[in-house]
């Protein structure tokens, strides 16, 4: 896996926007210090202290975009310590960054920051880039999430993008189909590229979030869902949890721009797991559409594990995935 080459094409989301430069800056950081690691491998040992220099400047320069992004506000007067201190007292960053957050902040920024004499080696360094290039490529993931978010709900409030009426009396799954369906008319204008359309998961996972909540404001939706499986440490990472008057019900959204068959069976089976692990009795398989025009195939099967049974429905384009 290249990670730098990751993080280049997730900051590719920000590209057009003045105001979003800085996330290019933080990036180009991490160029650097993969040079540094490179130049001192070849005998310049000295420049493994540089690449931790560069890290930690990455690190830094992704708090304070992650904070302009999600908050709105302006993060330049801030230090890194008062926008650490934000993050962890207002539950911003998710679960899984959350981790990566940590390790980072305490395993390397803090040890260089506070110890001007140390000596780093190579394998430090080199742990150095993973660590902060695996933390900045999931948060960019979180950022990407929550610029679809903003834009989704800026079109809704705007006007541009049409309301829809709920079924009377309906329950939770017969709702959240019905949204489904129609978001996946909206879908289709979001997708870029002309040769292979694409669209990435944490666009989808924000622009559905913020749809729900604009248009079912009724209908609680939790992006990211931790099922904790038993007593062990281990957990499932669901795509959403909807909630509405006490039902509860599981979201798997998947992307079939390729093996689309394979796509919807694998897709399933996942959901069929983390509705077992959670007990939470009903689920749906999503497969957006990529194009206009594409009719939505809807189907519903029972499963039973021990004295419960679980409701899946599959929620995929007619076209492409029937062949």
């Amino acid at each position: 896996m290249d990670l730098l080459k990751s993080l280049k094409e997730k900051a590719e989301y920000f590209s057009d926007a003045e105001e979003d430069q800085g996330i290019s800056s933080v990036v180009s950081h991490i160029e650097i210090a993969e040079r540094h690691y490179d130049g001192g491998k070849s005998g310049d040992e000295y420049l493994f202290n540089d690449v931790i220099y560069r890290t930690n400047q990455a690190f830094e320069g992704a708090l304070k975009e992650t904070y302009r992004i999600v908050t709105g506000k302006d993060s330049e007067k801030l230090t890194p310590h008062k926008i650490e201190k934000y993050f962890e007292q207002n539950n911003v960053l998710k679960e899984r960054v959350l981790s990566l957050f940590t390790n980072y902040r305490t395993e390397w920024r803090n040890k260089s920051t506070h110890d001007y004499k140390l000596y780093f080696s190579e394998q430090e360094a080199f742990l150095a880039i993973v660590s902060i290039s695996a933390f900045i490529n999931i948060l960019l993931d979180q950022m990407i999430e929550k610029r679809a978010y903003d834009k989704e709900a800026s079109e809704i409030e705007s006007g541009r993008l049409p309301g829809i009426s709920l079924p009377p009396n309906a329950g939770l799954l017969e709702q959240v189909i019905h949204l489904l369906k129609a978001f996946s008319n909206v879908i289709p204008h979001k997708v870029s590229g002309t040769t292979i359309p694409r669209i990435t998961e944490r666009e989808l996972i924000g622009s559905l979030t913020a749809y729900v909540n604009e248009l079912a404001s009724d209908i609680n939706v939790y992006s990211e869902y931790s099922i904790q499986l038993g007593d062990s440490r281990k957990r499932f990472i669901a795509d959403f949890l909807f909630e509405y008057a006490g039902e509860k019900l599981l979201v798997e959204i998947k992307r079939a721009l390729t093996h689309p068959l394979r796509s919807l069976r694998d897709g399933q089976e996942q959901l069929v797991r983390y509705m077992a692990a959670s007990g939470i009795e009903q689920g749906i398989l999503y497969i957006p559409p990529l194009n206009v025009g594409v009719e939505m195939e809807v189907c519903t099967s029972k499963r039973k594990f021990g004295d419960k049974e679980y409701t899946i429905v599959l929620l995929y384009p007619k076209s492409g995935l029937n062949k």
